[in-house]
């Protein structure tokens, strides 16, 4: 039986999603989940996820598959308490559903969002998911930016290189700012995001926001991609949330920022 899984974690301790057990941290959220479903039922069962998020960086909907082994008879609400057991507390799957067999977490996706948050003051509570900046910061020149970023580009000024990527292109459905009291938001959705492409946008815009980039300037990068500017000023990890995938009606899953009853 194959399973989509809908994951939340707080990225603070992980050397991302992905099992690098040649990293520092070495602590993937996959290598965790893997280890906890070896330990419920004695069999190794990989975790396919939607995508990679980078250390530090956290998620609210995840999106996994299981091929769970059809000879273990649990109930989905057992094996969603069972998981949870054993998963560590910065690690919550939130809920359990069945898929067809042609589905995948990665390449059925039709859609990632994300939300990045700064915070124009000193914090202690928030220091771990949001990117504290007391400097003057113009919102409008943000939104300007946000605006410009919708539709298709070549994002290659604001990613970081990698051998396993074939083009840097991608359609960014919304992309906008919004402020609440002494926070603010980007929330950007599209069909893929190349690494690094959204802390690399953050920190551009910020640079525009500060006036130290013009917004001609930012524009310029998206018509006129620039290996020399590759990723030159990216935002902190901490700050990204990866808030949902999206995914054709016919998988009948959750939709982003979907509450689960509990």
């Amino acid at each position: 039986m194959k399973l989509a899984l809908l994951i939340e974690y707080d990225g603070t301790d992980f050397a991302g999603w992905q099992t690098q057990r040649d990293h520092p941290k070495g602590r993937s959220v996959q290598d965790q989940i893997e280890r906890g479903l070896l330990q419920l039922f004695a069999r190794n069962i990989p975790v396919n996820g939607a995508g990679r998020t980078d250390a530090g960086v956290h998620a609210r909907g995840m999106i996994a598959h299981i091929e769970f082994p059809d000879e273990i008879q649990i109930t989905l609400p057992k094996l969603l308490m069972a998981i949870n057991a054993t998963t560590p507390e910065d690690i919550a799957i939130r809920d359990f559903r069945p898929v067809s067999e042609d589905f995948h977490a990665r390449h059925s996706a039709v859609a990632r969002e994300y939300r990045y948050t700064i915070k124009r003051e000193r914090t202690a509570m928030d220091r771990h998911f949001v990117w504290a900046i007391r400097r003057d910061i113009n919102f409008e020149k943000l939104s300007s930016c946000a605006v410009l970023l919708r539709g298709e580009h070549d994002f290659t000024s604001f990613s970081k290189r990698t051998s396993d990527v074939k083009h840097y292109r991608c359609m960014v459905e919304d992309a906008h700012w919004k402020s609440n009291g002494t926070s603010f938001a980007l929330t950007i959705r599209a069909n893929r995001f190349v690494r690094g492409m959204v802390r690399a946008l953050v920190g551009a815009m910020i640079q525009v926001g500060q006036s130290t980039l013009t917004v001609a300037e930012f524009e310029s990068l998206l018509h006129d991609p620039s290996e020399l500017w590759r990723a030159k000023y990216i935002a902190p990890a901490h700050g990204l949330v990866l808030e949902g995938v999206r995914y054709p009606e016919r998988f009948g899953l959750w939709h982003i920022g979907e509450q689960i009853a509990r």
